[in-house]
């Protein structure tokens, strides 16, 4: 198997098949497009970070947050697990949980629990949490129908293209201004899905029905995220590529590595799908976060975005296409 997200027939296969017991107070469980899972009236979802390109573990956080967030609920508390490979300083360990702690409380969220441990098999530091939320919204995949808007906050590739101008940076400045880059690199301050939690929670407040369903966008880039989104309503999608939001700096980023934004990963940003599109892209906008109407579902299940005056089909994640810049992988098309 290849570095970073598992294939989908491979993760219907192994991963979902073999869990058979069902409890009977879960209503949304793990499946392609449900990243999290609620438990009566609590949602709960992990996110793991090794120190590869990922850079820190502010991303396994912000992760397993947004996962909680884009499966309808509202974030009390993480638990951490942090494995560390053997005659690891405590000075770096100390600096880990620092950074862990001061995030959750920048966000009002509650450190829970945790496990720390040396292992003589970690090369790197490797850190997993686990979110927990209360349910704010319940996630309607089932009644999703054809003819609703799919609204996507924040900007194609914002985690991928911030995490290239960072570690990159000195062969992208023989191509572009020091400045340029360091802007790029800024964006990684937009990868939390929190601010658009505060909106979620005054929209669904004031119109209790106006979001069905939801997926964040992480590895594989919001392409992938659409089809996991649309797999799991079990319809199709028409969309235009000029309504996908980008940042100039992202884009020139993966013109230099010859990758598409589109297939990078966009932590930060949000897809819903809503019977009232212009109303949340407006409560959003308010609040300071860009967002847009990007498509509609259909009846049939297929997933088409305009590109010009072509026509292209969505297909099952085959990873991120920072796979390829970082471990030399073919990159997904």
């Amino acid at each position: 198997m290849r570095t970073g997200k598992l294939p989908e027939h491979t993760f219907k296969r192994s991963v979902i098949n073999p869990i058979r017991y069902r409890n009977k107070e879960t209503s949304f469980r793990p499946a392609v497009g449900h990243d999290g899972a609620v438990i009566g009236s609590m949602v709960t979802s992990m996110a793991t970070t090794a120190f590869c390109y990922t850079g820190n573990e502010i991303y396994a956080l912000d992760n397993a947050i947004n996962n909680v967030i884009a499966a309808g609920g509202r974030p009390f508390g993480i638990a951490t697990a942090i494995l560390m490979p053997e005659h690891s300083e405590e000075a770096e360990l100390r600096a880990i949980t620092d950074r862990i702690c001061k995030k959750a409380e920048a966000y009002e969220i509650e450190v829970l629990a945790g496990h720390t441990e040396l292992v003589p098999s970690v090369t790197s530091p490797t850190i997993t949490v686990t979110a927990y939320g209360n349910v704010l919204w319940e996630n309607r995949h089932k009644q999703v129908r054809e003819g609703l808007d799919i609204v996507m906050t924040k900007w194609t590739g914002i985690y991928g293209g911030a995490v290239l101008a960072t570690l990159k940076e000195e062969e992208l400045i023989t191509r572009y201004p020091k400045s340029y880059i360091e802007k790029a690199a800024s964006y990684m301050q937009y990868t939390s899905l929190m601010p658009e939690l505060k909106v979620i929670e005054a929209a669904v407040a004031e119109h209790p029905d106006c979001i069905l369903a939801a997926h964040d966008v992480s590895n594989g880039g919001v392409f992938g995220a659409l089809w996991q989104l649309l797999s799991a309503c079990n319809v199709g999608g028409e969309f235009n590529i000029r309504k996908f939001a980008v940042k100039q700096e992202i884009i020139e980023v993966c013109e230099y590595f010859d990758i598409n934004p589109y297939m990078m990963n966009g932590q930060g940003s949000l897809l819903l799908v809503t019977a009232e599109g212009d109303y949340l892209v407006n409560q959003m906008r308010r609040a300071g976060i860009y967002a847009d109407v990007i498509g509609n579902t259909t009846a049939n299940t297929d997933r088409k975005v305009l590109v010009g005056e072509e026509e292209r089909f969505l297909v099952p994640p085959k990873g991120d296409v920072l796979n390829a810049v970082f471990y030399g992988q073919p990159v997904p098309v």
